[in-house]
């Protein structure tokens, strides 16, 4: 029988546990954004943003690992601010890939503020 290789640690860190409020706030916004409007849209794109960026963080991590060209940091971003911070949060914590580069993390974190924002005008309006 062959060896196990050793399960990677994914460690619940701050961070993870920030990100994991977020999801859980933005949820709620989405929710009652649902309630008034009747709309899956905004849902829908959000999850589908958020996994093509999940997707992107894994592809990232392969060409780092291989040693190869790899896909642009501005580009994450992009997919982030586009709405796909949450695909961001679940790959870096699933990957555990681009979680030390601190320039990298006070963008991303940036545009987590910046969305948290934008989701708390959305839940207050309206009524």
């Amino acid at each position: 029988m062959a060896p196990r290789t050793p399960r990677r640690k994914r460690p619940l860190t701050l961070s993870t546990a920030a990100g994991l409020i977020s999801i859980l706030c933005s949820a709620f916004c989405l929710f009652r954004l649902y309630l008034r409007t009747g709309s899956l849209l905004p849902l829908i794109y959000t999850c589908l943003i958020s996994g093509v960026t999940f997707l992107f963080y894994g592809y990232d991590k392969m060409q780092a690992r291989n040693l190869e060209w790899r896909v642009k940091e501005t580009t994450l971003h992009m997919l982030e601010l586009a709405g796909g911070w949450p695909g961001a949060l679940v790959g870096q914590h699933y990957f555990q890939h681009k979680t030390r580069k601190t320039g990298f993390m006070v963008v991303f974190w940036g545009i987590v503020v910046g969305w948290q924002g934008f989701w708390w005008v959305v839940a207050s309006a309206g009524g």
